[in-house]
């Protein structure tokens, strides 16, 4: 994929594929690559059975890329190098794949808390994963942090995902937290910002830094060569700080605007080797 449709669709990952090693961004790149094809299927297309076509279609690519007969797809060829480079495992292409599935069959929206932690797992964890693979990390407690960093990062994606959502009327709130603070759908879709929306959201930020939290409390297990994995987790802070800072509010103005620091941030984090 071009670079600079990465940088468009993909911003924040694109910065931290710049800051994996040369020896392996052109893989972080493929793999990134079909990440947003896959996440694209449900925007672009109109009925669920021409999306199931277009997953089918990659799942295929898939097993024959590990097969060693890859389509003459260009990102196709791309992941076919990364594969044999890196020994990637087709386990966790396959989790992406089953996750906008579930995206697919759900029409964007959860009913619990535990559906959405487990389409982060599946859809952001099976990433972070397979960016450890191409380190030639595989460590017991590299996975155990980047998967709670995984989970962090698949919520605050739903949290900032949703006024978006809204302009195809689509709620990807869940409905208990809905319930519990009396915050009808209708509601959302109309822009509701009184304190029982606030306090929906604050509920879903506070799960998601439970998770970051979780993940930096066993960092220094964590080997050194995994680190750069790890950039991710600056804009998941960044973006729950800067939520805090507009009272849990999705409708500030605010939390639409890049973080021009951010860049900055993620090279400052990579020279300290924290995350």
């Amino acid at each position: 994929m071009d670079a600079v449709i990465f940088r468009k669709f993909d911003y924040e990952n694109f910065l931290a594929s710049l800051l994996m090693p040369q020896s392996c961004r052109t893989s972080v790149f493929a793999i990134r690559a079909l990440n947003i094809e896959l996440a694209q299927i449900q925007d672009v297309v109109s009925e669920k059975q021409i999306g199931l076509m277009r997953l089918q279609f990659w799942r295929d690519a898939l097993l024959r890329i590990f097969k060693g007969q890859p389509p003459e797809s260009p990102i196709a060829q791309q992941l076919a190098k990364a594969v044999e480079r890196h020994n990637l495992s087709l386990h966790w292409f396959m989790q992406l794949l089953e996750c906008r599935e579930m995206r697919l069959d759900r029409k964007g929206e959860f009913s619990r808390m535990k559906e959405i932690e487990e389409y982060a797992d599946k859809s952001v964890c099976s990433l972070n994963y397979l960016m450890l693979e191409c380190l030639g990390v595989r460590n017991v407690d590299a996975d155990h942090a980047i998967s709670h960093l995984g989970k962090a990062q698949g919520i605050v994606t739903l949290i900032r995902g949703t006024v978006h959502n809204l302009r195809s009327n689509q709620v990807s709130l869940p409905m208990e937290l809905l319930l519990m603070h009396n915050v009808s759908q209708e509601e959302v879709i109309r822009g509701c910002r009184e304190q029982k929306m606030k306090d929906v959201i604050y509920d879903l930020a506070a799960f998601a830094n439970t998770h970051l939290e979780t993940a930096r409390s066993i960092a220094d297990k964590v080997p050194r060569d995994a680190l750069p994995a790890f950039a991710v987790s600056v804009p998941t802070d960044s973006y729950l700080k800067a939520l805090q800072r507009a009272d849990f509010d999705i409708f500030d103005g605010r939390l639409q605007q890049r973080n021009a620091w951010l860049p900055l941030l993620m090279w400052k984090q990579k020279y300290q080797r924290k995350y």
